[in-house]
């Protein structure tokens, strides 16, 4: 089953008359990400539409959602066996309106390659909190996945004629600050230093334990990154050859990580990057 993660306040079934803003109205103090699919269910290698709203614990619609990583939110889908990995924007599609943030509603096509499970990851931001949001997706129709997850663990990964190898800079121990570098190469093993920010970061990492029951999204790190509001811009610091990570993994096990960049000769070319990581605790 997939853990549902609510970044935010505290979860209230029913909320207190205290419970209250500067209006009036009762204040939020939770997410949630309901969607549907057309078709319903979908089916593996057939396209479709995913349509989805951000509401807090009454069912009202966000209407103050803040951009960040200049998009209104972003969702990353997850096949159970790691094999498919995809992060899609409604803007990505067509263009924001005045409807999409009125009732913070948003879609975009998906189609997924393989028949079964998938986790669905919702990040966005609101009143200056980071948020995210988990759910599971099932698609119908065939090829299915894999049975499992293959958890070879790999130091070294190639997309697009770009190969990233993966060093530790203080180990992955469950629950302390680890961090971590991809140094870039092209296929003449020549290093590669023309990177252009994708999405408003040198980096995006998104982050999953092979049983996906704990997922995060992260960028590139450099110093102060933790006190970036959302809707502030991240500055340029990395062109590589090397984009350096940190993040806090809770608990000890397999961990596939994906890391998104683009180059500067096709900046709307993500190149995605994936390892698989044991975290011994």
């Amino acid at each position: 089953m997939f853990l549902v993660m609510l970044i935010a306040c505290d979860a209230a079934d029913t909320p207190d008359s205290d419970d209250t803003d500067d209006s009036g109205e009762v204040a939020v103090t939770d997410y949630a990400v309901p969607f549907s699919t057309d078709p319903d269910p979908i089916v593996a290698g057939e396209a479709a539409t995913f349509a989805y709203q951000i509401v807090d614990q009454l069912g009202r619609a966000i209407e103050d959602l803040q951009t960040t990583h200049e998009r209104m939110s972003h969702v990353q889908f997850v096949s159970r066996d790691l094999t498919s990995f995809q992060h899609l924007h409604h803007e990505d599609y067509q263009a924001l309106t005045a409807d999409n943030l009125r009732d913070a509603s948003f879609e975009f096509p998906l189609t997924v390659p393989l028949a079964g499970e998938y986790l669905v990851a919702f990040d966005y931001a609101h009143r200056n909190q980071y948020l995210a949001t988990t759910s599971a997706l099932v698609a119908g129709g065939g090829p299915p996945q894999a049975d499992g997850p293959d958890l070879t663990v790999n130091d070294v990964a190639t997309d697009l004629g770009v190969t990233g190898t993966l060093t530790w800079d203080a180990p992955a121990v469950p629950g302390f600050e680890a961090s971590w570098n991809i140094h870039l190469t092209d296929a003449s093993g020549a290093d590669i230093t023309d990177l252009v920010q994708y999405l408003g970061a040198d980096a995006h990492v998104f982050i999953a334990t092979t049983t996906l029951d704990f997922s995060a999204h992260s960028h590139a790190w450099f110093p102060g990154m933790e006190n970036v509001a959302p809707g502030h811009p991240m500055p340029t610091v990395y062109v590589g050859p090397d984009l350096p990570f940190h993040y806090v993994l809770p608990t000890a096990g397999f961990y596939r990580m994906w890391v998104q960049f683009t180059r500067d000769a096709q900046p709307e070319q993500a190149i995605v990057l994936a390892f698989t990581v044991l975290v011994e605790g």
